[in-house]
């Protein structure tokens, strides 16, 4: 093994769990304490499974601050606060030797638990029926004694509750602020040393905000220009929907919930030849029955963005888990040769500018843009650098029309679609067989633009052609956008992270990216020298930068939460490779612990064995 190299490393990384049933405030206990922590200088990431069914079922929130950039939900557990049996059940095995858990005796049975580690019996039930006349205020019994145990600014917390409460009238913030009132006395009596004390810390001098990874992609669409959104609630994207719902008329726009996903995908299609920049959010059973509005948004050419925040499983699956299994389908799913680009975001803040950059490609090539999101980023959420809008930066027109290569800067480019000038209207091809594949679209009701968009194979000008030339030259047209969006890939240089010369690989996509950087630094901290790509466009893929990439490897692994290792077949089919898999199907995201035991297990071969290659 190489030798080691300094890895920056955290003063203080802590983990948190909340676990109960669904319908016991779990998830709101956890997000009350994530914002107040937010507040301070602690960089927060927050992870949230509940059950699909409307009541019951196992839930949990995990809370990591950190005081620097978090990058996973982390793995082993500092505090874990069980209110039931079954959360005991699932979630001890995660609780650090050492650990504090705070526990409800009447609830939870705790049976002959080893002594290492710290534990603290809180009658959460109990007190909240004192507090409240019932059992629904356990939660903020709960969340009075973590505030205490970890110096929360009380007079900040309950600010946070009327807030959240507020709506639900003053008895309720009454019956909260008095239940946290109970729990942050009880905690008095716990002989408990905290790792840090929030109310010692001011807040950051930097402007952030805690944002989940769905309310990101609002913003982002927000911010390139979208003013259109229909969509059919489905989990685990429906907070998209209902972001834009709110949003989108501050801005002019307007958000309509339609019958089903395909109206829904119909109707953006719509509004996209009306001249608007237009999204859809669904999950895979939703993607699925887009299919064949998908396709007919590339045979005529009309620029879309939909979002697919994937769920665990086929059919209605896990609706509320995580995983990375709808790539095939993404990438194949058509009838007939059907182009769209697809993009992966690795987190909250990058949700938000892939989400400007899906729009861009998308008017630019004028073709679908699909954005692969899960569950896990939609639902978590992060401290993020506040966008600065007024980087926000409109392409100009004859810039647009040269290539989709931006000058690096301070700015974010907006692009719109190519329109026909006034030469181009004296006589429009709206199909127009150019360079790039790309041909200026004219907007409803401008003088000479008419034509006609059909699903049926057409001519230049729109006009139904079935001819086995003609469907030869605009099927090599509508294609030839991807192939030029990858020659402009080639152009930048190689991106990734880690060390050059290392022999041990790891290609990654969409979400897993936090967990395989955390992975790195772990395995260097060890001695074991890595290096890391993750591309953030699945297709077309960066040919080039994945090949550069490969050089010199001895040994590639491919990490993705699915069972059948979808992107690694992918993968293979394009660079004829031989991968090392690490995959997780079990509906929770991939640790960094979980990547890092197959890293030093490779790296130990390598030492043993030098004969084997990719």
């Amino acid at each position: 093994m190489k030798k080691n190299r300094p890895v920056k490393t955290s003063k203080l990384d802590f983990i948190i769990r909340i676990a109960g049933e669904g319908g016991e405030g779990v998830i709101s206990c956890g997000e009350l304490f994530a914002k107040m922590a937010a507040r301070t200088e602690f960089h927060v990431f927050t992870f949230i499974t509940y059950p699909a069914e409307m009541r019951g079922g196992y839930s949990m929130i995990q809370i990591r601050l950190r005081d620097m950039t978090i990058y996973s939900m982390g793995s082993m557990v500092d505090c874990l606060v069980v209110f039931n049996q079954e959360a005991f059940d699932n979630s001890i095995e995660v609780l650090k030797p050492g650990g504090i858990l705070l526990y409800d005796p009447a609830t939870v049975d705790i049976g002959k638990l080893d002594s290492e580690f710290t534990l603290e019996p809180i009658p959460l039930t109990m007190m909240a029926k004192e507090a409240t006349g019932g059992i629904l205020g356990k939660n903020m019994v709960a969340l009075g004694a973590l505030s205490h145990i970890f110096g929360a600014d009380m007079e900040l917390l309950e600010g946070l509750v009327r807030e959240r409460y507020g709506a639900k009238g003053e008895d309720a913030i009454n019956k909260n602020s008095r239940a946290l009132d109970a729990g942050y006395r009880a905690a008095a009596n716990i002989n408990i040393e905290a790792k840090f004390r929030l109310a010692d810390l001011k807040a950051s001098g930097e402007n952030y905000m805690l944002l989940s990874g769905n309310q990101a992609v609002a913003l982002g669409a927000i911010a390139a220009g979208c003013r259109f959104c229909a969509g059919y609630p489905i989990t685990p994207s429906t907070s998209i929907f209902e972001t834009l719902i709110r949003l989108l008329p501050l801005v002019g726009g307007r958000a309509i919930q339609m019958e089903d996903e395909i109206a829904a995908i119909s109707a953006i299609i719509g509004a996209s030849f009306a001249g608007e920049k237009v999204i859809t959010p669904t999950s895979g059973p939703g993607l699925q029955l887009m299919t064949e509005q998908l396709s007919l948004a590339s045979m005529i050419e009309v620029p879309v963005v939909i979002v697919d925040v994937q769920r665990a499983g086929p059919s209605t699956g896990l609706p509320t888990k995580t995983e990375q299994s709808d790539l095939k389908y993404a990438v194949y799913g058509a009838a007939g040769d059907s182009p769209r680009i697809i993009l992966a975001p690795t987190g909250v803040e990058d949700a938000f500018y892939q989400t400007i950059r899906a729009f861009n490609l998308a008017e630019r090539y004028q073709v679908p843009v699909l954005m692969l999101l899960d569950q896990s980023i939609g639902y978590r959420k992060a401290t993020v650098k506040m966008p600065d809008f007024d980087k926000l930066s409109l392409v100009d027109k004859t810039e647009h029309r040269k290539s989709v290569s931006i000058p690096k800067s301070d700015l974010i480019p907006i692009i719109n679609r190519m329109e026909p000038d006034e030469h181009e209207l004296e006589d429009f091809f709206r199909y127009q067989d150019t360079e790039d594949g790309t041909s200026p679209m004219s907007r409803p009701g401008t003088a000479g633009g008419q034509y006609l968009a059909t699903g049926l194979e057409h001519d230049e000008r729109g006009l139904a052609d079935q001819t086995p030339k003609n469907h030869l030259k605009m099927s090599k047209k509508r294609f030839r956008k991807l192939e030029y969006i990858s020659k402009q890939f080639d152009k930048n240089p190689i991106e990734f992270y880690g060390a050059p010369e290392a022999v041990i690989g790891v290609i990654g996509w969409g979400s897993t990216e936090g967990a395989i950087r955390e992975a790195r630094y772990l395995a260097e901290e060890e001695g074991v020298m890595i290096r890391h790509l993750h591309p953030h466009t699945i297709s077309p893929l960066p040919s080039r930068q994945i090949s550069l990439f490969l050089l010199r490897l001895k040994y590639l692994l491919i990490v993705e939460e699915n069972l059948t290792g979808q992107f690694a077949h992918y993968l293979k089919a394009k660079f004829n490779i031989r991968p090392i898999g690490i995959r997780k199907c079990e509906g929770m995201p991939i640790t960094p612990e979980e990547i890092l035991r197959v890293i030093i297990k490779v790296a130990r071969i390598d030492d043993e064995d030098n004969s084997t290659s990719l």
